[in-house]
């Protein structure tokens, strides 16, 4: 039987260590060769919701991730508080500044000075996740309470969540309640109200209705009947009219003929004023006809002041 080689069961394994190394480097992105930077941030209220693994972000940024949550309580109040462990890494922040520093070359202290805050914040509102949030707020008071020497504090503040929370507990939520379900009273009831006057109100309008359509089919009715009149009128207007015509005419054309005459008349008027004219017979015909024809002008003149009427009716003999 041959014997196994030692020198390739060695290089098998000293191969397969290599892999294992080159594997976790890969893996691990060269975090396990990098300093981190470790804190802790004690929170008073519910932390329901915050994870390990959970973001930790400045401004948005995702600069590390929750490593460790605890619990404690003092031993004089049994009050309790619980410790967020944390950790940041520096491949996620850049130092300017000349030359080449790294975010854990700087004193931790030199944050909490400048007013490093840390609160919880609402990662998702299906979920219900958290996550830290870091920002510097100057204007809030540091609060510490040094349980954990080995590890840099970050002084906690209260984050908008537990202020509305503590807001919606002071609330009077049932008198809220109370006054709700009767203001929905009040507007049932005022709902039934309107209903009811809203149907008088279509009565009245559908009575009306009716009432306007009578009266416009009763117009129609008295325009159509004074429309007749008026065009009976209009013919008895042209009935007069065309009866007058030749009783007009017939009278200008014989007051023409006494004009004429009466021109005549004038034009000889040296030769029929002297006595014994031979010319004077005819002067008196002219006269005559003359006189005949105002004679007929006074006549149709009273005929027209006693009845204006027969203008339109026509002169009655």
């Amino acid at each position: 039987m041959k014997k196994a080689n030692p020198a390739l069961i060695g290089g098998f394994v000293v191969g397969a260590l290599l892999l294992g190394a080159v594997a976790v480097l890969a893996i691990g992105g060269g975090q396990l060769f990098q300093r981190k930077q470790y804190a802790v941030i004690y929170f008073s209220g519910s932390v329901t919701g915050l994870a390990i693994g959970a973001p930790v972000n400045f401004r948005g940024v995702r600069v590390g991730q929750v490593t460790d949550i605890r619990l404690q309580f003092d031993a004089s109040n049994l009050s309790a508080r619980i410790p967020v462990y944390i950790t940041i890494n520096p491949r996620k922040i850049r130092m300017l500044g000349g030359k080449k520093l790294s975010v854990v070359d700087v004193p931790f202290e030199k944050f909490i000075e400048k007013g490093m805050r840390a609160q919880l914040a609402i990662q998702s509102l299906v979920t219900g996740q958290l996550d830290v949030e870091l920002d510097f707020q100057p204007d809030t008071p540091a609060v510490f309470i040094g349980d954990d020497p080995d590890s840099n504090e970050i002084p906690a503040m209260r984050s908008d969540f537990d202020t509305f929370r503590d807001q919606l507990s002071q609330l009077p939520l049932r008198q809220i309640t109370d006054e709700l379900r009767e203001t929905m009273q009040v507007v049932r009831q005022l709902a039934v109200t309107a209903n009811s006057e809203l149907a008088s109100t279509a009565g009245s309008a559908r009575q009306t209705t009716d009432a306007l359509t009578k009266a416009v089919g009763q117009l129609q009715s008295d325009t159509a009947r004074t429309l007749a009149s008026v065009q009976k009128l209009s013919d008895h207007v042209d009935t007069a009219v065309t009866t007058l015509s030749p009783q007009l005419n017939q009278t200008l054309l014989t007051a023409q003929s006494a004009l004429k005459d009466a021109d005549a008349t004038l034009a000889h008027t040296s030769e029929l004023t002297a006595p014994g004219a031979p010319m004077r017979a005819d002067l008196e015909q002219a006269l005559r006809n003359l006189a005949i024809a105002s004679e007929a002008l006074r006549n149709f003149s009273e005929t027209i002041d006693r009845n204006p009427q027969s203008l339109i009716t026509g002169v009655q003999r």
